[in-house]
């Protein structure tokens, strides 16, 4: 059976990223679904709507067709910890011709100590946020995901931000649909989340930055304890606030 003009598009698309994947991150050790194959034509629930939205059963549709795929890679020699990772929102979902930004324009990281099923549902409820809202999540977004973000009791994280992850250092790859970014989700404390709102611009940036200085970096574990109470803590605070601070003297 021969590949209409949209089905080779998708495949293409998808066979591109997978190549990168490995290039960048080696085989995943497991997906979730184990489904993972290049996407078949759009259903009909993808068509846009007239003001060029997806319309609606556009999740319901996705999700059906399994083709938002969360991949798990295993800790490698540079690479401590669990891997999880959509492939999917980059598809060309609603288009028949490359364009500047490929399908949701981003790809999804969650990073942890051990393997676990919380950043694979985590990472399947961010794609519905993106799918049911049309929208994208880029760095520099924070999210109160409103609960825990597991069902542990010990659990203390109930925030999410976005940043650029360290395992993809060029940020912005392309397709032949067009361009996508591959970004981190790091959970956070609700005082970690205070102090990343506290700071104008660049709050993200600080608190990736306080984190990384305490150890957490961009792994995330759902049971750590909130960072303010480590000893020292407010140095570390004040000197990366002054940095932002500087920095946003200078480039205005």
């Amino acid at each position: 059976m021969t590949q209409t003009g949209n089905e080779k598009f998708l495949a293409d698309a998808w066979r591109t990223r997978d190549a990168l994947y490995q290039e960048l991150f080696g085989p995943h050790t497991y997906c979730l679904p184990k489904l993972y194959a290049p996407p078949a034509a759009p259903a009909p629930g993808f068509a846009l709507a007239v003001d060029g939205h997806p319309s609606e059963g556009t999740f319901a549709s996705a999700m059906s067709q399994q083709k938002i795929t969360v991949l798990s890679y295993a800790p490698a020699e540079n690479r401590p910890y669990w891997m999880y990772l959509t492939a999917g929102l980059s598809n060309p979902w609603f288009q028949d011709h490359p364009d500047e930004v490929s399908g949701f324009g981003c790809e999804l990281m969650i990073k942890c100590n051990k393997d676990s099923r919380w950043p694979v549902r985590m990472l399947k409820r961010l794609s519905y946020y993106i799918l049911s809202y049309s929208g994208t999540l880029s760095p520099g977004v924070i999210l109160s995901m409103e609960s825990p973000l597991t069902v542990n009791n010990k659990a203390s994280l109930n925030n999410i931000f976005v940043w650029y992850a360290d395992e993809a250092p060029d940020c912005w790859y392309q397709l032949p649909s067009g361009g996508f970014g591959i970004f981190c989700t790091i959970g956070i404390t609700e005082d970690e989340c205070r102090f990343a709102e506290s700071i104008d611009e660049y709050g993200t940036w600080c608190i990736q930055q306080v984190l990384r200085q305490t150890g957490t970096a961009q792994v995330t574990d759902p049971e750590r304890s909130s960072v303010m109470e480590k000893e020292g803590i407010g140095s570390i605070l004040q000197s990366v606030r002054a940095y932002a601070e500087n920095f946003r003297l200078i480039s205005h």
